[in-house]
């Protein structure tokens, strides 16, 4: 009687071949201390829409909108939020961007490029558009 002997062979992949899991980026990050001065451009992560929300603690408005626009987008893997609290309307930061009114949004595209100015209320729409920016080829 004659055995067969049956040889399995496992591909496990030579080292360096197999690609390294993708590290998501987190979704909302506070990317300044308080009032301090900060380059936006640093933080918007390519691929991504990035909103960033110019806020200060005393600005009841800012944590509203600021949680509709976080609720707005959770869902959505693409759209990234940056945090700058400008701690007052006197500091470097809040004049290095010209705020002059909370809430204050600017919405990049996945190219890094600002396309959105929102001021006020209309900040309450930033959700809506970075998905439709998240959407674009």
């Amino acid at each position: 009687m004659k055995r067969l002997l049956v040889l399995a062979l496992i591909s496990c992949g030579h080292p360096g071949t197999t690609p390294a899991p993708k590290h998501e980026p987190e979704k909302s990050v506070q990317i300044n201390a308080p009032g301090a001065n900060v380059d936006i451009e640093q933080s918007l992560v390519p691929g991504y829409v990035t909103v960033v929300d110019f806020w200060m603690e005393s600005c009841g408005a800012c944590h509203v909108v600021g949680g509709m626009l976080a609720v707005g987008v959770a869902k959505d893997p693409k759209v990234l939020i940056r945090k700058v609290d400008i701690l007052d309307p006197f500091t470097a930061v809040a004049s290095a961007y010209d705020i002059g009114a909370l809430p204050h949004y600017r919405v990049y595209d996945k190219r890094g490029k600002m396309r959105y100015l929102l001021v006020g209320n209309d900040c309450t729409k930033a959700s809506e558009i970075a998905k439709q920016l998240a959407a674009e080829p």
